[in-house]
């Protein structure tokens, strides 16, 4: 009987290991993400089996199921449509990543049982989340000053990578991680100087802001600050802090732009691009004129909203968007570089909306369950997972592909999590498998 427990300890800590191990494996690229979900949902059905199947599906879940069942339909019936390419395009191109699709949502279910037996161990997820962000910004900072990161990574004249090597996504890992660091503190770190606190606080967001702003990544930037914005809007307790933080990005900023000419020439370049895309939509949505593209971003989108026309019900399925842009624009991308052009290229106006409703019952289900939450703890735990959450799905930025793999994990991740959390009534931060 003993043997049994500390087998059943034993594959706990194991699941809590690969949890842990998702921030530092976003930094390892696609492959070392996949193999990470794999193991955390092998080694849960192993310890947990049936029980994972039989746990309450709610409506939002029933959802998500219903998702996955529609991605397939639309795969399918856009079958015919991809005959003139050959079979091979549409059996490997859209069906077989509709059917890969499916591992997010068994990954979905996946944690919300981790987090319903309250096995998933926060506690060690945000030191985790916390240490892989504060090395990918010392990193950067290492390669700024020496022109070489910890892996031998050399610094680009155009923008800083750090740890990612060939692919400028520095800012955005920044973006969507460090906020853990702050949560850490707040919830582990109780020194008797409060002053103390609120220097450690800011001094890592001093180092972290700037660590975005010399990867030259805009929309990070953006978005960072706008995420500190909500949490100062929903946090009372934060928001006299507000008019400390204020002062700080700007004397942050303002020193980044006047000792490095290429943040000069970011910022000229994105507020320019601002006005080109606010001319382009009055052109076009007000004058009905001819679209004039005056950057690859307007390019980009506008092929976006093209290539939906071609499909405006379903979609063409999923990876789709080149094969039916290219039809039509004569330089296209993979993706439009944005979650809502994209959605409504390859999943069509029934796709899109359907999301939508899956994004407004999970406000919903927030806003409902926050009046009836008990434990304080519980409310704040949830709280950088939705700010994560609300910033990832803003609608007018530049993103990646919705459907990649570090995008879908990262989403159905913070799903899982927000909905496991908001079905609880407390938690215990310091858990310990039983």
């Amino acid at each position: 009987m003993e043997n049994i427990n500390l087998q059943h300890l034993n594959l706990k800590n194991l699941i809590n290991f690969f949890l842990c191990l998702l921030p530092a494996s976003f930094i390892a690229g696609n492959l070392v993400i996949n193999l990470n979900l794999f193991l955390i949902i092998f080694f849960s059905l192993i310890l947990f089996g049936k029980k994972i199947f039989s746990l309450r599906l709610y409506f939002f879940d029933k959802l998500l199921i219903f998702l996955s069942c529609y991605i397939l339909f639309v795969a399918l019936v856009n079958g015919v449509n991809y005959s003139e390419v050959g079979e091979s395009y549409w059996l490997n191109k859209i069906m077989l990543k509709s059917l890969f699709f499916l591992r997010y949502i068994f990954f979905y279910f996946v944690i919300r049982f981790l987090i319903d037996q309250k096995i998933f161990n926060f506690k060690y997820f945000l030191f985790s989340a916390s240490l892989c962000a504060i090395f990918v910004s010392l990193d950067l900072i290492l390669q700024f000053s020496y022109g070489k990161d910890v892996f031998g990574y050399p610094k680009s004249d155009y923008k800083l990578s750090g740890p990612f090597g060939d692919e400028l996504i520095a800012g955005a890992y920044l973006q969507r991680f460090s906020i853990f660091i702050f949560f850490l503190i707040s919830f582990f770190y109780k020194p008797q100087n409060k002053k103390l606190k609120i220097f450690v606080i800011f001094s890592f967001f001093i180092i972290i802001f700037f660590s975005i702003i010399i990867t030259g990544n805009r929309m990070p930037i953006i978005l960072f600050i706008l995420l500190f914005g909500l949490l100062f809007l929903i946090e009372k307790k934060l928001r006299s802090y507000f008019v400390i933080l204020i002062p700080m990005i700007c004397l942050v900023f303002l020193i980044s732009y006047n000792l490095m000419p290429r943040i000069q020439d970011f910022t000229i370049s994105f507020f320019s691009r601002i006005n080109e895309f606010y001319i382009f939509l009055i052109d076009v949505a007000f004058h009905g004129n001819e679209p004039k593209m005056t950057n690859r971003y307007l390019n980009e989108f506008y092929s976006g909203y093209s290539t939906w026309k071609l499909n405006p019900v379903i979609g063409g399925g999923i990876d789709s968007f080149y094969f039916n842009c290219s039809k039509i624009v004569p330089f296209c991308n993979s993706h439009p570089h944005n979650y809502y052009l994209e959605i409504l290229s390859e999943l069509g106006i029934i796709g899109f909306v359907l999301i939508l409703l899956i994004l407004i019952k999970l406000f919903q289900i927030i806003y409902m369950k926050k009046i009836y939450l008990i434990d304080s703890s519980l409310n704040r735990l949830i709280t950088p997972f939705l700010l994560l959450l609300l910033v990832e799905i803003f609608p007018f930025k530049s993103t990646g592909s919705f459907f990649t793999t570090t995008n879908t994990t990262f989403i159905f991740f913070l799903l899982a999590v927000i909905i496991g959390l908001s079905r609880l009534n407390t938690i215990d931060l310091n858990i310990k498998n039983k």
